[in-house]
């Protein structure tokens, strides 16, 4: 049944009454196949009843848990082993959660006298609830088969840094509905899968890890450009987060930091270094130690910064 809903979803002819059809089918299949069960207990009284639903939540929750820990723990091991299946195995954690919630739900709901019987003549009544149940499918479903899609063809996976709009972090969870990542001041931003799923997303460990940042100083035009240039190169070339991103056949060619003049400013002349990291943190890092350290030594070296002089005159 779910199968049969995607596919109407897919195909852009998803309508109420398919939607309604639907939910109907599935839940009358789950309500049958519990009540064949449930018969064997033999619950004649009220009290037999309620201490029947209130063992199953009791049993729901504690396989809820234990599945949940199974899960985290599988996944803290994939992330620890840089395994991209990570992503997978999140995905199918809330399928199974679902699944398991439902099927909880059902049991209760057989449970109660006329109670499955309310439910399927409210499911097939249409009116409201029909509405309600399509403009929820529709949206739901389309959510769900956004989710699909980007396991499918793995856009992004758990733990790579993008870029969505306006939101920069790292993809935190994958769930049916909806995407989390967590930007730089530790916010989760949600977003549907969807609607993530049908953007331009920026991924900088789509394919490599690797980062390249641009550091940018500009100094005056009184300072030695040339002896500016080697102190950017040697500061850059001190630092562990560092990377040589050259090959065997360049390394003797091309220096191991690429250091160029890229704009002659009003007040300035704009130096440009090329910073290369295994990943963004890394590079972010670099960023920030390279803002001391090159601070420091273009002061003992007599480098001057340029910045905005205003000169009044009468």
């Amino acid at each position: 049944m779910l199968l049969r809903a995607l596919t109407l979803e897919g195909s852009g002819v998803m309508t109420t009454d398919d939607a309604v059809e639907v939910t109907n089918d599935v839940t009358n299949s789950a309500i049958e196949g519990v009540q064949s069960v449930t018969s064997f207990f033999h619950l004649p009284t009220w009290f037999g009843r309620l201490l029947f639903i209130v063992i199953t939540l009791v049993v729901v929750l504690s396989v809820v848990r234990m599945v949940n820990k199974v899960f985290r723990r599988t996944i803290d091991t994939m992330e620890a082993a840089g395994n991209t299946n990570v992503t997978l195995i999140s995905f199918v954690r809330y399928i199974v959660l679902t699944g398991i919630y439902f099927i909880g739900g059902v049991v209760i709901i057989s449970s109660i006298p006329g109670a499955s019987d309310s439910l399927t003549a409210l499911l097939a009544s249409g009116g409201i609830v029909a509405v309600i149940v399509g403009f929820a499918a529709q949206d739901t479903l389309g959510n769900v088969a956004g989710g699909v899609m980007i396991l499918f063809f793995k856009p992004f996976v758990i733990g790579d840094f993008v870029r969505y709009n306006d939101v920069s972090g790292t993809i935190e969870e994958i769930t049916l509905r909806h995407t989390v990542i967590r930007t730089p001041a530790n916010k989760r931003i949600i977003i549907p899968n969807g609607t993530i799923n049908g953007g331009i997303l920026e991924n900088a460990h789509y394919g490599d890890r690797k980062v390249c940042e641009f550091f940018d100083v500009g100094i005056t035009y009184e300072s030695d450009m040339e002896k500016a240039i080697e102190i950017l190169r040697d500061e850059v070339m001190k630092q562990p987060l560092h990377l040589d991103v050259r090959t065997p056949e360049t390394a003797s060619t091309e220096p191991e930091v690429k250091v160029e003049v890229v704009e002659l400013a009003d007040s300035a002349v704009i130096i440009r270094a090329w910073l290369w990291a295994e990943d963004q943190a890394n590079a972010s890092a670099l960023k920030f130690a390279l803002n001391r350290s090159v601070k420091n030594r273009f002061d003992t070296e007599g480098i001057e910064f340029a910045y905005p002089h205003i000169t009044v005159t009468k």
